[in-house]
């Protein structure tokens, strides 16, 4: 099969152990033998998400496709990203969700701050869910992100653990091109809603550890702040 047709990474709560066969659920027969067209003795990926893969060969594609693990093996995350992130203006957080999942972020958590609220997250949540499993899929990741509900900006200061590394988007910041993270622990990130932080959620961030980083001269919008946090964060190991 050409490698741009090998089928992107499913998703399993529990990968089976070698010499397992598995049968996949409609929705993943449907990806692997319509949209992949992948046929018997090709070859499919499965992870669990958490690091988890196993290599498999697909033996049958029916109304329920079946695959036999032929070799499964498991890594660890180097570091876990947390985004702490502000609401975009309108439709645009499934975009940003769909790319920094993509990026390998850990975890996102929408924060609501003075100017910005996800008022309309409640029911939106089961449906960010799926656009980051779908993003672990076409990306072919070991690694699910976990998008939490919002809590506020406070609330989610007051839950971070101590020993990591914080960054807080910002254009009077020290440029990204010359800050390195340091090895090992883990990196919480913060980007602002679309209107921006006050100066007081800035004094919070900041007393609680928060570097600011300058990503760009220019205002970003979330979205766009998020994406390149997560670019700048993915290409720093």
């Amino acid at each position: 099969m050409p490698a741009e047709a090998t089928p992107g990474h499913l998703r399993l709560d529990t990968l089976p152990a070698v010499g397992e066969c598995v049968s996949l659920d409609e929705a993943d027969t449907h990806y692997v033998a319509r949209v992949c067209r992948a046929r018997p003795g090709e070859r499919v990926e499965l992870t669990d998400g958490r690091g988890g893969l196993a290599r498999a060969r697909l033996v049958a594609v029916a109304s329920r496709a079946s695959v036999e693990v032929e070799a499964v093996d498991r890594l660890e995350r180097p570091r876990r990203c947390v985004l702490l992130c502000g609401c975009p203006e309108g439709e645009r957080a499934d975009w940003l969700i769909e790319k920094v999942a993509e990026l390998e972020v850990a975890v996102l958590l929408p924060v609501d701050c003075e100017r910005g609220r996800w008022e309309r997250a409640g029911g939106r949540l089961p449906r960010w869910r799926r656009l980051a499993e779908a993003a672990l899929r076409q990306s072919r990741s070991r690694f699910l992100m976990e998008v939490l509900p919002p809590t506020s900006l406070l609330e989610a200061l007051a839950g971070l653990s101590p020993g990591d590394s914080r960054y807080l988007a910002d254009p009077r910041g020290e440029p990204a091109s010359g800050i390195r993270v340091p090895p090992g622990g883990d990196v919480v990130a913060c980007v602002g809603p679309s209107p921006g932080l006050t100066e007081a959620e800035i004094g919070h961030l900041r007393d609680c550890g928060f570097s600011l980083i300058m990503l760009a001269r220019n205002r970003l919008r979330t979205e766009t702040a998020a994406l390149a946090m997560a670019c700048w964060l993915a290409s720093s190991g």
